[in-house]
């Protein structure tokens, strides 16, 4: 009877060391491998605290996420490559900007960034390694970033209002929402 008692929570245990054993194995990978998300391009941060919007229907839709990678050949054998994640959406009626939150596991972060785009790209992996070995580690450190990290956006109009928030959608995977 002892022995059912503690298999729960040696699962537990061994789930755990299982995932912190995964994890530092991408971070000591090397030194070049990226598991941070990387913002390629550079809209403008707003404090969101201040001076509420409006809020009009529908949200922000047609959403679709998509996947790119660059590998560029280095001397040695080697190559460094990216992988880089990109949300595109729909225009949206009048429309002068739209504004992007950051969707953590531990919530949603205070800071908007906005920008005059339909699409969104970041850097979500990359690595320097053996060219044999192809695209190292690349699902691995897309996978923690589909559980850690996500975005939503809303388009800005005129007159202090903004649309509802769209759909919350994963760094790193490749969706398609109606």
């Amino acid at each position: 009877m002892n022995r059912k008692i503690l298999w729960l929570p040696l699962q537990c245990l061994r789930l755990i060391v299982l995932f912190a054993v995964i994890f530092g194995l991408i971070l000591s990978v090397d030194e070049s491998s990226s598991i941070a998300a990387q913002q390629v391009t550079k809209p403008t941060s707003i404090d969101i605290t201040s001076n509420q919007p409006e809020l009009v229907q529908p949200p922000v839709t047609g959403l679709v996420s998509t996947l790119s990678d660059e590998v560029e050949e280095l001397p040695a054998e080697l190559i460094r490559w990216s992988t880089y994640w990109q949300l595109c959406w729909e225009p949206y009626p009048e429309a002068q900007e739209y504004e992007l939150q950051a969707v953590l596991m531990e919530g949603k972060s205070p800071k908007l960034q906005r920008q005059s785009d339909r699409c969104f790209r970041i850097q979500a992996a990359s690595n320097e390694n053996q060219k044999s070995q192809g695209l190292l580690n690349r699902e691995l450190i897309l996978l923690m970033h589909k559980i850690q990290l996500g975005y939503r956006v809303r388009a800005v109009l005129d007159d202090n209002r903004v649309s509802e928030w769209s759909q919350v959608m994963a760094v790193g995977a490749t969706t398609v929402s109606q």
